[in-house]
């Protein structure tokens, strides 16, 4: 083989091991940010950051300031109230349905209503604030819950931020194909240039196989990293949880792409000896000729 068609083929050999890097990522990415439900799930830690947290209690301390509380012990309250299990589970709601209508593709916008996804907590809010001897009740705090405005997620002519309808979705989708059409290129011209297409074949689908499994055992390990049982903070947990949504994904390529490297090699060893020995018996008729 001529140095050129050598360094042609290693080039292609690259190409295709980056190409296949993208895709991987990007299949990966796509499936994460289409799959709004699955999505959600992963975000619901978020409802325990300071920026979640911070912005409900103020809402409380004001209401419960406004009913005659003074703003220490309404802060103090309002901490005690964000421990309970049914206010946490509610503003896990919220976030999941700022995902939904992020994802909404309707030109008009979307919004959330806070007051349907809050008001079931509300008896329990009204239990711990009593636990404490203020003296709110339920049907106080169920009308403090009707005050609520909607939640605007999306202007009205935004394109959805995730979702199948996204911009995330498309740009993804886009570096999919081009990802595919660069490995499909970069497969010709290794194959072309080598002196074996059944064994370039093989090779080629190796390192698709090693490249695809490595990337669900990092997925994988960077769960466990940021392992969603183990305490972390709520951006840690999101992080993990987002690991591992979609790692079966690179996981079935890389098995699919394993079983074409064995199919490939046993073809290799079936047809190798077969040519071997009709190159056998050409030389011994020539001789005996």
């Amino acid at each position: 083989m001529s140095k050129a068609r050598r360094f042609t083929g290693g080039g292609a050999a690259w190409l295709f091991g980056l190409a296949s890097t993208v895709l991987l990522v990007a299949l990966w990415g796509r499936a994460v940010v289409v799959d709004t439900g699955e999505l959600a799930e992963s975000l619901s830690p978020l409802a325990g950051t300071d920026a979640v947290v911070a912005r409900f209690s103020a809402w409380l301390v004001d209401e419960l300031t406004e009913d005659g509380l003074d703003p220490i012990t309404a802060e103090g309250a309002a901490d005690h109230v964000l421990d309970d299990p049914a206010v946490s589970q509610a503003l896990a709601g919220l976030l999941g349905e700022m995902v939904e209508a992020a994802a909404s593709p309707d030109p008009a916008g979307s919004s959330v209503d806070a007051r349907s996804v809050i008001y079931p907590a509300v008896p329990d809010m009204a239990v711990r604030l009593n636990e404490l001897g203020v003296p709110v009740s339920e049907t106080q705090l169920a009308a403090a819950v009707t005050d609520l405005d909607p939640l605007v997620v999306r202007q009205p002519s935004t394109d959805p931020y995730v979702g199948p309808d996204s911009e995330a979705a498309s740009k993804l989708g886009t570096a999919v194909i081009l990802a595919l059409t660069v490995m499909l290129i970069t497969t010709w011209v290794y194959v072309a240039t080598s002196g074996d297409r059944t064994k370039a074949m093989r090779s080629l689908f190796t390192r698709f196989s090693l490249g695809a499994l490595s990337f669900a055992v990092f997925l994988r390990i960077g769960g466990w990293v940021l392992d969603p049982g183990g305490g972390r903070a709520p951006v840690a947990e999101t992080l993990g949880l987002l690991a591992v949504s979609k790692w079966l994904i690179p996981l079935g390529l890389g098995l699919a792409a394993a079983w074409g490297a064995v199919a490939f090699w046993l073809f290799r060893r079936r047809v190798k000896p077969g040519a071997a020995s009709r190159t056998q018996s050409e030389v011994t008729t020539q001789l005996s000729g």
